[in-house]
């Protein structure tokens, strides 16, 4: 059994039933480093479940491109705006590694909700999240200095630098590559 299901199956306490059912909803879909999962401008049809590998979420402005976020295994991805209202996209989610993803469509999703209130409790549960993730963003965009955001950064999630390459995380912290080179070598210091 996938990690995704077994996971499901532990934390909301799914039956046999209901998880034979999203199994046979989902679609194993394997992407390449770089490849995307969805672009900005297109409807997300599918949300997916990173089963190996990294993703990041992005803004492009006509200067640059702009990290906001990071997902590793057992994560949800797609951009659940555009999923739920089935309108445009205006995030890009693209690979960092080789990725291994479940993907549930739209329709799918919404007919196991609605059939399974276990699955209610899940979807609402990834609801949560993301909400808490974009709170927790703004909030540090807002309250902290690039360097307490970087320090924050190694403190609760050490393996993105481990994963992720340095201009994303420096996109993503809304510094330059280098000020990120300097605070890493005070940091070592």
């Amino acid at each position: 059994m996938k990690r995704i299901f077994f996971n499901i199956q532990r934390a909301f306490n799914v039956p046999d039933e209901e998880l034979k059912e999203i199994i046979h909803a989902s679609q194993l879909v394997f992407l390449e480093k770089n490849e995307f999962f969805l672009h900005e401008g297109e409807v997300c049809q599918s949300i997916g479940f990173i089963e190996r590998g990294s993703m990041r979420l992005f803004y492009e402005s006509p200067d640059k491109e702009v990290c906001n976020d990071f997902f590793f295994e057992n994560s949800a991805i797609g951009s659940l705006a555009s999923f739920l209202s089935q309108t445009p996209s205006i995030v890009n989610i693209a690979a960092i590694e080789k990725c291994e993803l479940l993907l549930l469509g739209y329709d799918d999703v919404m007919a196991l909700i609605e059939k399974f209130p276990s699955l209610k409790r899940f979807s609402d549960a990834i609801l949560q999240d993301q909400l808490l993730r974009a709170e927790r963003r703004e909030a540090a965009l807002l309250r902290y200095s690039p360097e307490q955001r970087f320090r924050n950064l190694m403190e609760e999630h050490p393996k993105v630098f481990k994963r992720i390459p340095l201009h994303y995380i420096a996109s993503y912290l809304g510094i330059k590559p280098e000020t990120l080179s300097r605070y890493r070598a005070k940091l070592l210091v």
